[in-house]
């Protein structure tokens, strides 16, 4: 087996792990009700800041770790499609946007252990799902002409035809 069939059988392994994060992710969103971002999820009302108890964040982070992991699991298993890369590739940027933004912008959580984690895992496999199907998943280059090939095994067809008997 060649290294580059290695490589690439390994990063499979490695996207299918980040696939099974992304299911335990979504299983401890499903189940627990407080964020797992963090205890900083506040809202503002009159100058005064309460704690929520709305577990509407984890709710959707965890239908959304369900379609990205799906998302990953077809990327694993179909790799050698484009789509289905380009698929994943959105998959992560998404979750990228989301982990920032919910610390950055919206500031219902803070960098912790659980926004900085998985924004690396996902931004190394982002990287590695930009480069590595394309290095080498590339197609062999063509030698002949396609249209000179099916000429020849045109060629070699009418040779095979048993010659025509005239009865006379």
């Amino acid at each position: 087996m060649a290294l580059d069939q290695k490589l690439l059988y390994a990063f499979r392994g490695w996207i299918a792990f980040i696939a099974f994060m992304d299911m335990g992710t979504a299983v401890r969103c499903l189940i627990e009700k407080r964020s797992i971002l963090g205890e900083h999820s506040f809202t503002k009302i009159d100058n005064l800041t309460q704690q929520r108890d709305d577990s509407t964040l984890p709710r959707i982070l965890g239908a959304y770790s369900v379609l990205k992991a799906l998302a990953l699991i077809h990327c694993t298993l179909y790799i050698h499609y484009k789509p289905v890369v380009s698929m994943g590739i959105c998959s992560l940027v998404l979750t990228l946007l989301m982990y920032i933004s919910e610390a950055l912008y919206y500031q219902s959580t803070t960098f912790n252990f659980y926004v900085l984690f998985p924004c690396v895992i996902n931004a190394l496999t982002l990287l590695g799902l930009w480069f590595l199907p394309r290095r080498l998943l590339e197609p062999e280059p063509v030698t002949t002409d396609e249209n000179t090939e099916l000429l020849k095994m045109a060629g070699g067809m009418r040779r095979r035809r048993a010659p025509k008997v005239k009865d006379n």
